[in-house]
């Protein structure tokens, strides 16, 4: 196999058509019909789904086969996936045609088989290199792609045993499952219970919900969640996930309920799945995960991709991004307020603990260490740890303060550390963000939608923007960064250290121009959103 890295593919107008994606051993076969149209097609390129040029990485395969026909041509190629320079994400495979001196990528739509009961259970779909897998994917729209990721503890035959057990049960039963009218609530994987989802769970198990709404509402986590503590108090409630009750459960849901996508209800990034296909006809409800404002979703959380029957919002600012940012219907729009702000309460006392959580970037998703701690993020975040003018001031003030790091680097966490005592890191799960908050006097943070929950509870907030251009550039916002924002921003360590000491002598009290703005922000500030949340269930009544 002959690989050659290029500087550039050119976007096509063309589209092909994948007739074969097979893998045996460590070989991928790859066949593709192409429009002729009198171009010099020379093969195949893998393409690293970057997000900044910097990290552009696009292979040329140049050992492919070309037969011409009067309206097609057909490359096939063989790509040895031991040897290809993988490294975690999702890359496109595309046809090349070269023009000009230029190349030109053509996407190739690739349509799932479904695979035998034989295939399913004993037939080879991946490549598994190292403690990593690598398999065929659709990537979005609908194209080819390989997946390369670390080897999940769902990845085994033992997985695809039990969805083929739960799948024939439920077959037989399934009557018995649609009058049951099961509600799934969960969160991020299914790994946590801190969010939205959560919070709606605890009120409906609190206040005889499933009286209220006549349906079945039941949890689902992993069993070795950190957070499976928290759920002890309504066990009977809670499914373990990928157990075989779970299974059943999800395949006979009318609905699944969650502050992220449907697709977090099950494997993420699965491979082959009889169970999987199937989430998309279930109706689902977005909670939101955070008020939509400092950050782009991208295209997976538009009304089109989401297919979800409702969204919950906290204001008409917040439901107009969603009406026309992501295209939500307006009667599939809901301003109740988010779940989770029905127990945010200060309970900060005579503390003095500042709370510091910026938000991950995505150019350093699933880097090396050495990679990560060569980052300007790594090195801002470390001098600010370990300022002397900072601990000086958190000692003056009799303050502390709380580095929390968040989940997507949490692989990174012991890279941070400081040498006062003043100063604590935070390692993701350790302790409850919404308890963070709470105690918390302030908050500073970049770019995250924590500082919505910390607004809420009128908690002042600093925003240290030291890369605004890069992040605008790779993510965007759905505010001006520079008019909009609850609270001040800076770019600048130094000030940032004196805007903390301001707000120390005046007693963490937010300032009046950004008092004024919460009644806009905030429909409601009655600790009453997830009763709200629960009327437009039973109103709407959904899986009859």
């Amino acid at each position: 196999m002959e690989i050659n890295r290029i500087e550039e593919l050119k976007e096509s107008l063309y589209f092909g058509q994948c007739k074969q994606a097979v893998i045996k051993g460590s070989a991928l076969t790859v066949t593709a019909d192409c429009p002729a149209m009198g171009k010099k097609w020379i093969g195949f390129a893998v393409s690293y789904n970057y997000k900044i040029e910097d990290d552009k990485e696009i292979y040329l395969i140049r050992n492919s086969t070309v037969k011409s026909g009067k309206k097609n041509v057909r490359l096939t190629t063989s790509i040895d996936l031991a040897a290809f320079p993988f490294r975690y994400t999702h890359w496109a495979v595309l046809a090349v045609y070269e023009e000009d001196g230029d190349y030109y990528g053509v996407n190739l739509i690739y349509k799932l088989v479904k695979p035998s009961t034989k295939e399913f259970l004993f037939g080879q779909d991946s490549f598994s290199k190292g403690n990593d897998i690598v398999f065929c994917n659709r990537i979005r729209g609908g194209y080819l792609g390989l997946t390369y990721r670390e080897r999940g503890r769902y990845d085994g035959r033992l997985t695809r045993l039990k969805e083929y057990i739960a799948l024939s049960k439920f077959n037989r039963h399934k009557d018995e499952y649609k009058k049951r009218k099961i509600y799934l609530i969960y969160e991020k994987l299914c790994q946590k219970a801190q969010d939205n989802g959560y919070h709606l769970f605890r009120y409906c198990m609190e206040n005889n919900m499933e009286e209220y709404l006549d349906a079945e509402i039941y949890y689902v986590i992993e069993k070795d969640s950190v957070d499976m503590k928290k759920l002890a108090p309504y066990a009977d409630h809670v499914l373990e996930f990928m157990s075989l009750k779970f299974m059943l459960a999800i395949l006979g849901a009318s609905l699944l309920i969650s502050p992220d996508s449907r697709n977090h209800a099950y494997i993420w990034q699965n491979n082959t799945s009889l169970i999987a296909p199937k989430l998309s006809k279930k109706n689902h409800i977005f909670l939101g995960h955070g008020v939509l404002a400092l950050k782009r979703l991208n295209d997976s959380f538009t009304a089109r991709s989401m297919k979800s029957v409702l969204c919950t919002v906290t204001s008409d600012s917040e439901a107009a991004v969603v009406r026309d940012e992501l295209g939500f219907e307006p009667d599939r729009i809901v301003n109740t307020g988010y779940a989770r702000f029905d127990v945010l309460h200060d309970t900060s006392g005579d503390s003095k603990r500042i709370l510091m959580m910026p938000t991950h970037r995505s150019w350093l998703f699933g880097v090396e260490r050495d990679v990560f701690t060569a980052s300007e993020y790594y090195r801002r975040y470390m001098s600010i740890l370990n300022s002397d003018r900072l601990i000086n001031l958190l000692e003056e003030k009799d303050a502390y303060l709380d580095f929390y790091v968040h989940p997507s680097i949490k692989e990174h966490t012991d890279a941070f550390s400081s040498v006062s005592d003043r100063i604590r890191v935070v390692p993701y799960g350790e302790t409850s963000l919404d308890d963070l908050m709470m105690q918390s006097k302030m908050l500073i943070t970049d770019y995250s939608s924590i500082c919505w929950d910390m607004y809420y509870m009128d908690k002042p907030i600093l925003f240290y923007q030291y890369d605004v251009d890069k992040y605008l550039e790779t993510w965007g916002s759905y505010v001006d960064l520079e008019k909009d924002l609850p609270g001040e921003r800076t770019d600048d360590t130094d000030r940032l250290i004196d805007m903390i000491g301001e707000y120390a002598d005046a007693g963490f009290a937010m300032k009046p121009e950004y008092e004024e703005g919460r009644k806009d922000r905030f429909a409601y500030i009655d600790d009453q959103n997830c009763f709200r949340i629960c009327e437009v269930l039973r109103k709407r009544n959904y899986g009859l």
